[in-house]
């Protein structure tokens, strides 16, 4: 008798932890018109950036004492006929590199937050590793970014460096191939998450 009221105990206070920390995580959604994400790269021709208009997401954060503690359950995505240069030409050549009519958005998936170092202000360093999804090819990639919680708002902001080949994407050319894109580029966001 004593042994089942012991488990069962065990049993009810398991429960509640895990109640307590589903409390703990509340619900935040990218908002798109305070988030920036931008990319940079070369050509034989000038340097470029692209940026995009339309982000989307959400996440899970545990966020405590003004400091983010936990993150699970964040997506992110860009999409992708909403990126602009300013110039048209080489807006399409970017949509056909990213092969846009069949693959319509860039995302990004946590799958385990590594490590999270707390920062002065209130800011934290996170590394995390998740899954980048560009032109219907994934990988598994890691990034370091800095987060910061204020009132119903968490900001994330990193940066983020590939090659398109390693993602199985021809860097887009122009003027009939006289005109070629760098094989590296850099992404560089700024995303605010809003309970």
């Amino acid at each position: 008798m004593r042994y089942t009221s012991k488990i069962t105990a065990i049993v009810l206070s398991l429960l509640l932890l895990t109640a307590f920390n589903t409390e703990l995580m509340a619900q935040y959604k990218v908002d798109s018109k305070s988030s920036t994400l931008s990319i940079f790269g070369t050509s034989s021709l000038h340097d470029w950036e692209i940026e995009a208009n339309t982000l989307q997401g959400s996440a899970n954060f545990d966020v405590s004492e003004g400091i983010v503690k936990d993150i699970n359950n964040l997506t992110f995505e860009v999409v992708v006929k909403s990126l602009k240069s300013g110039k048209s030409g080489m807006d399409n050549n970017t949509y056909d590199a990213l092969e846009a009519k069949n693959h319509d958005k860039i995302t990004f998936k946590l799958k385990e937050v590594n490590k999270i170092t707390p920062l002065s202000g209130g800011k934290c360093k996170i590394e995390a590793s998740g899954v980048l999804t560009i032109a219907g090819n994934a990988r598994n990639v890691k990034m370091t970014v800095t987060a910061d919680a204020s009132g119903s708002k968490v900001n994330i902001k990193g940066s983020y460096s590939m090659k398109m080949t390693s993602f199985d994407i021809d860097p887009p050319t122009a003027v009939f191939g006289t005109i070629k894109t760098g094989d590296e580029v850099k992404i560089e966001f700024n995303v605010n998450y809003i309970k």
